[in-house]
């Protein structure tokens, strides 16, 4: 069915609504309506999604109670109605559902599979309940429940479509935040400034601590990863001083020191007395985006996204001769007309003639210094366009103008999905690449994944420490999702959480060994170091080879990983697994080899066999005995020295 007149294929005029009136096929019978009472929540759906709410309905059966409207429709061949796909099916013996046209002109019938995954629209709908939050103690656990195997056995039952598993996670999420005890640090005020890339996250972590920690006054401001540096070293010329600075980009030289440890921060610029440490609190993947339905998109689409090369020529504003004399590729572009006005022409014949509109971030904004560091090799000279620190003034530069590329953080793009497209970027791997979380978490998003920062002054870590560690719970990652940024694996949040205690001195030689060593042959491989030492240390500098990547002649020059600013406490742990962001990245043969642990200065530390095993197996090598039938024990003490 239908519902805009200009559908009606044999109106009479008469305004007695017959089936005739749609088609001449069908029977001159006037309609007979059944619908569920205006107090019911399915009417003013209904009234909604169909209706336009104008909610004037034609004389008819209408109840409360779906059994009338049953009795009715069954009672009378001439009758229409509606209600909720539960009552269908209790009722398929003797209705029919009518197949409607959804928003991509197809006709669609109410089934599990359509409800669930939205196309049969515009009459598939979500049901609600709404939970006292002072009775969440003993109403979440029967909402978890209701998202368990079983719950979902009884939606089906009684004919509802069960959450995606997606849909669910969000649900499961929600009733999380909404029962999580936040652990608040001293009572005061903390003042965040900087990246405008951090912003977002920065004010959702504390508008929810500031609400669960009464004693807590939480101010966030932007500026700039310039300014988010300047700020937390006191340097007047940035603004007043505090507690955290924002940052989506590295410590410049000219900024800081990097202390020995590898995230300590002195400032050299301000008050040199202070320092700061650095913190990776997400995952952002810069995004080159253009209006939807323009010429831009339409012609990367034709190219099937674009190549460093080719963004490098897009918003350089140095000629293409100054461009190749600084290493940029002339074959990136496909149809160059010589004539040094960028067009999307010249990227490829299949693409318009129309000149290229540019927007990006303000020279101050760290999301302008990654691009020009990842992108046009530090040679920062941009083509002339709209330059603004405020991300809304880009979005509105580049839905004005189909021919306009522009880019800027994730968040900001996932925001405007629904009017701007992303172009797949070309990685190293030569594989063409959408911003999308996974590809951001995972790093093939590259060059345009990197991490965004938080750096907190030293000497107020008792009260900003608490405030980072609820935003590494799991609260603290939804509202990362929910910004639009992707939480940083557990792996790195442990490294991040050891960096709160402060500035440690590196590890000693006799601090460090290799407690375990797993192998299957699969990515789940991982070697364990234990802190062994009578104090916390930083592994930053600590390396790890196996016999590929071992060099005999100089340890210290083995291509294997190194690692970077992980504090380790007494008697704990490093885990890293292979191919994980921020862990080693060769994989153990399955036929046996040796790993090298390797102190900063060279010193080979430890060596221990990662033994063959067969293909069924796996071998785990427990202080120097490698066992194919042993049980992986991560975290578990093994008595190594």
């Amino acid at each position: 069915m239908d519902g805009t007149q200009a559908l009606l294929g044999n109106p009479d005029s008469d305004d007695i609504r017959e089936w005739s009136d749609l088609s001449s096929d069908c029977p001159d019978s006037a309609i007979v309506l059944a619908y569920p009472d205006a107090e019911s929540g399915t009417y003013e759906y209904f009234c909604e999604a169909i209706m336009n709410d104008d909610c004037s309905f034609g004389t008819g059966t209408q109840s409360a109670d779906d059994n009338v409207l049953v009795n009715t429709l069954t009672g009378n061949e001439a009758a229409v109605g509606y209600f909720g796909f539960a009552y269908y099916v209790e009722n398929t013996a003797t209705l029919s559902a009518a197949a409607v046209k959804n928003a991509d002109g197809n006709y669609v019938s109410p089934s599990g599979s359509t409800v669930a995954d939205g196309t049969y629209n515009p009459l598939s709908r979500p049901l609600f309940m709404n939970l006292n939050v002072g009775d969440l103690d003993k109403t979440a656990p029967f909402l978890n429940f209701g998202y368990g195997d079983g719950g979902d056995v009884l939606v089906e039952g009684t004919g509802y479509v069960p959450l995606t598993s997606d849909n669910e996670a969000v649900m499961r999420d929600r009733i999380a935040m909404s029962t999580y005890q936040t652990e608040c640090g001293p009572d005061g005020a903390i003042a965040i400034a900087g990246s405008s890339t951090v912003l977002p996250l920065a004010e959702a972590w504390a508008q929810r601590y500031d609400a669960d920690c009464s004693g807590s006054d939480i101010t966030v401001e932007g500026g700039g990863s310039s300014s988010g540096a300047g700020r937390v070293c006191a340097n007047s010329e940035k603004g007043t001083p505090v507690d955290i600075g924002d940052m989506s980009r590295e410590w410049k030289t000219t900024e800081a020191d990097r202390g020995a440890d590898g995230y300590t921060m002195s400032c050299l610029k301000g008050d040199t007395s202070r320092k700061a440490v650095q913190i990776v609190v997400a995952y952002d993947g810069l995004s080159v985006v253009m209006k939807k339905g323009g010429v831009a998109e339409a012609c990367v689409n034709a190219l099937g996204g674009l190549t460093p090369d080719q963004l490098r020529y897009i918003f350089s504003g140095n000629t293409t001769v100054e461009l190749a004399a600084n290493g940029w590729d002339s074959s990136s572009l496909g149809n160059p007309d010589g004539d040094e006005i960028r067009e999307w022409s010249d990227l490829s014949s299949d693409c318009d003639t129309d000149a290229i509109v540019l927007a990006y971030p303000d020279a101050e904004s760290g999301t302008f210094e990654y691009f020009c560091e990842a992108i046009m090799h530090e040679e920062c000279t941009f083509g002339t366009g709209t330059q603004s620190p405020d991300d809304n003034v880009l979005v509105n530069t580049l839905t004005g103008d189909g021919a306009a590329v522009g880019y800027f953080g994730y968040a900001y793009y996932i925001k405007n999905t629904a009017t701007l497209a992303a172009a797949p970027v070309m990685n190293s791997a030569g594989d063409y690449v959408s911003p999308e979380a996974d590809s951001v978490a995972d790093g093939s998003y590259n060059p345009l994944a990197r991490p965004i920062f938080m750096n907190l002054h030293t000497a107020g870590l008792s009260k900003t420490a608490p405030f980072l560690q609820f935003g590494f719970s799991n609260i603290g990652d939804s509202l990362v999702e929910s910004v639009g940024y992707v939480p940083i694996p557990d792996s790195v949040k442990r490294q991040m959480l050891g960096r709160l205690v402060g500035e440690t001195a590196v590890c000693g030689v006799n601090d460090i060994i290799i407690n375990e060593i797993h192998q299957d042959g699969e990515p789940e491989d991982y070697i364990e170091l234990k802190n062994v030492g009578s104090a916390a240390c930083s592994l930053h500098g600590w390396h790890i080879a196996d016999g590929g990547t071992y060099d005999s002649n100089d340890p210290s020059s083995s291509t294997g990983f190194t690692i970077t600013g992980y504090a380790l406490g007494v008697g704990e742990y490093w885990l890293g697994y292979e191919d994980e962001v921020e862990s080693f990245t060769f994989g153990l043969s399955k036929g046996g080899e040796d790993v090298y642990l390797i102190a900063p200065d060279g010193t080979v530390v430890d060596q221990v066999t990662a033994g063959s095993y067969g293909d069924d197996g796996n071998s785990v090598n427990n202080c120097g005995s490698s066992d194919e039938s042993a049980t992986p024990s991560p975290g578990a003490d093994n008595n190594c020295s």
